[in-house]
C-alpha cells in the first residue's frame, strides 16, 4: 500500500474516559470547547474564512467521493455541504483550499500526483481535476505581487502561471528541515504538509515535521518567515510550535497546523491527532488558539494543550455532540456521511423510500468496495436491516482495509461473526436472507448481535478486538469505521441505519 514515507500509552483508562465524558458536558457551555472537534479520521485539515463563514476540508484518501468541503459559522461545529470530487481519482493526501481574487482552488495529490480543481464558491460546483504535471504530495499555495507559488513536501516550490492551473517553473528545494533536537523519539525527519500565509508584511510556512505516525512524540508543526513568497525562509524561535511532550499525553502525534483567523480578529490552528490508546479512530481534528508575540512570530498560549477547556473563537457558540451518521435512506441521494472504497459507481445503487440497494461487486470482500462512514469515540453502536438476494454476501463491518475487518455477515451459509482476520469459526441460521444487525463496539472489543424477523435478539458466540487495527501496524493512514458491502451476485437492500455513541447491547 502506498505510504507516506515511501514518497519523500500508558494514560489511565479511567483518566480517558473522563475526558471523553468532559467534552459531552462542555458541549452544554457556550464559553469553552473540547477536542476533538470532528471526531473520527479527519486528518490534514485545511481550513479558510469566507467573511463569517469558515470552510475546510481534509484527506480523503481511498474514499469516495472525495474531498468533502465543511462549513461552520464558529469553527467547533461543522457540517459536510459537498464533495469536490464525485468520483474515484487514487488516495488523495493532505489537500489544500486557499482563495485568489475571489476565485477558490483546492490543491491535491492523488496517488502522489499533483492536481487542481477549482470552483466560484466553496460550496461548488467544482471543475474536474487538472493534472499539474508534478509528482509529489502535501501541494500548498501562496501569491505575491500577482506571482503564484505552489509549496509541497520535501521543501519544493514551483512556480505557477497567472491563472493557478497550470506549472510554470519546476520544483526546487527552498526549504530545508528545521533540526529536530537529537533526544526527540521520532519516526523520521519527513519535511511535510505546507500551510502559507501572509500577515503584517510577512509571509509564514507551517510545515510539519517527525513523521506522521510512529511514537507518540514523532510529529509537530514548525513555523518559518519571509518577506516574500518565495522566501528566503528562517525559522521560528518558538519551533516546534506544536508538539507531543509525552507518550502520557491523551493526543499523540500532534501535528500538521494551518491558521485562521475569526472576523473578531482572532486567531487559531487546527491539528490533527492520534487519540491515546485509540490509533483505531485515525488521526482526529482538533482547535487549538494562537498569540501572537511583539516580535511578530506566532504561538500556543502558555498552559493551553489539546486537552484543555479552551474558549470558544467565536463568543455565545457552543458545542455540539460529534455528527450522527444514521441514515433511514429516505433521500433520492445518497449522504455525506458516506463513503466507498476506490470507487463511486451512481449505476450500482439507488437510495430512497427508506431503502439503499447496492449491487454485489466482485467475489468476497477483498474486491467488494465496501461503503463505510466514519465515526469517533471510545464506544458507540451501529444497526442495520440487511436483506439479500441469492448469491449475495453482505453484513455489517468494521472496516480498516479489505484484508482487516471484522463484523457480523449474511450469507448463503447463513449468519456469522468475521474475526479481523477474515477466520469466520461458526454459522447459524443457513438459508436466512433477511436479518437485522447490530455491533456494539466497547472501548475496542467487539460484540455481534442480531434479529431474524419476528424473533428476539441473540448474540454470536464470538467477540473480536481491534486496537491492532491502526496505521502503525497495519499502515495505510485509515480508520476503522462501520460499513456494509455487498460482495457475489444479486444485490443487498439495506434499511434504517442506526447509531448511538455509546454501547448499545440489546435488552
Amino acid at each position: 500500500m502506498l505510504t507516506r514515507r515511501r514518497f519523500a500509552l500508558n494514560t489511565a483508562a479511567t483518566a480517558l474516559a473522563l475526558a471523553s465524558n468532559s467534552r459531552l458536558d462542555l458541549a452544554q457551555s457556550a464559553n469553552v470547547y473540547r477536542n476533538p472537534i470532528l471526531g473520527g479520521d479527519h486528518p490534514d485539515a485545511s481550513p479558510i474564512r469566507v467573511g463569517d463563514d469558515f470552510y475546510m476540508t481534509h484527506s480523503s484518501f481511498d474514499y469516495a467521493p472525495g474531498l468533502l468541503i465543511w462549513h461552520s459559522r464558529d469553527l467547533i461545529n461543522w457540517r459536510p455541504v459537498t464533495a469536490a470530487l464525485a468520483r474515484y481519482h487514487g488516495t488523495v493526501w493532505a489537500p489544500y483550499l486557499c482563495e485568489y481574487q475571489s476565485h477558490f482552488y483546492l490543491y491535491f495529490p492523488a496517488d502522489g500526483r499533483l492536481r487542481v480543481v477549482h470552483a466560484d464558491h466553496p460550496t461548488g460546483r467544482w471543475s474536474e481535476p487538472i493534472d499539474l504535471g508534478i509528482g509529489a504530495i502535501d501541494p500548498g499555495h501562496v501569491a505575491e505581487n500577482g506571482r503564484r507559488f505552489l509549496y509541497m513536501a520535501g521543501g519544493q516550490m514551483a512556480e505557477l502561471n497567472s491563472d493557478g492551473l497550470s506549472v510554470k517553473t519546476p520544483p526546487r528545494k527552498v526549504l530545508e528541515p528545521w533540526p529536530i533536537p537529537a533526544t526527540t523519539r521520532m519516526e523520521c525527519t519527513c519535511l511535510e504538509a505546507p500551510k502559507l500565509l501572509e500577515h503584517n508584511g510577512w509571509f509564514y510556512l507551517n510545515v510539519a515535521e517527525g513523521g506522521t505516525a510512529g511514537p507518540a512524540t514523532s510529529h509537530s508543526v514548525v513555523s518559518a518567515r519571509s518577506r516574500h513568497a518565495n522566501g528566503p525562509w528562517e525559522f521560528s524561535p518558538y519551533n516546534p510550535v506544536v508538539h507531543t511532550a509525552s507518550r502520557d499525553d491523551r493526543w499523540l502525534s500532534l501535528g500538521h497546523g494551518r491558521l485562521v483567523d475569526t472576523p473578531q480578529g482572532k486567531w487559531f490552528m487546527t491539528v490533527h491527532a492520534y487519540e491515546n490508546g485509540y490509533r483505531t479512530l485515525g488521526r482526529q481534528l482538533s482547535l487549538l488558539p494562537v498569540e501572537w508575540t511583539a516580535d511578530g512570530w506566532f504561538r500556543i498560549p502558555e498552559g493551553v494543550t489539546a486537552d484543555a477547556a479552551i474558549l470558544t473563537p467565536i463568543p455565545g457558540a457552543a458545542q455540539q455532540p460529534l455528527l450522527d451518521p444514521s441514515d433511514d435512506f429516505t433521500a433520492a441521494q445518497l449522504g455525506l456521511q458516506w463513503g466507498f472504497w476506490h470507487e463511486f459507481d451512481p449505476t450500482r445503487f439507488s437510495t430512497g423510500n427508506g431503502a439503499l440497494t447496492l449491487q454485489a461487486r466482485g467475489n468476497s470482500l477483498a474486491d467488494s468496495s465496501v461503503l463505510t462512514t466514519p465515526v469517533g469515540g471510545h464506544s458507540y453502536t451501529v444497526e442495520i436491516d440487511c436483506e439479500i438476494s441469492a448469491g449475495c454476501a453482505s453484513g455489517l463491518l468494521l472496516f480498516y482495509d479489505p484484508e482487516h475487518a471484522t463484523g457480523i455477515l449474511l450469507d448463503g451459509d447463513g449468519i456469522g461473526a468475521r474475526i479481523a482476520n477474515g477466520y469466520v469459526p461458526s454459522r447459524q441460521h443457513k438459508g436466512a436472507t433477511r436479518a437485522t444487525l447490530r455491533v456494539v463496539n466497547d472501548r475496542q472489543e467487539i460484540d455481534f448481535y442480531y434479529r431474524l424477523p419476528g424473533e428476539s435478539w441473540q448474540k454470536t458466540e464470538e467477540s473480536t478486538e481491534i486496537s491492532g487495527m491502526n496505521h502503525n501496524v497495519l499502515g495505510g493512514f485509515l480508520d476503522v469505521r462501520p460499513a456494509v458491502f455487498a460482495a457475489g451476485k444479486g444485490q443487498a437492500t439495506f434499511r434504517n441505519f442506526r447509531y448511538w455513541p455509546e454501547v448499545q447491547a440489546p435488552a
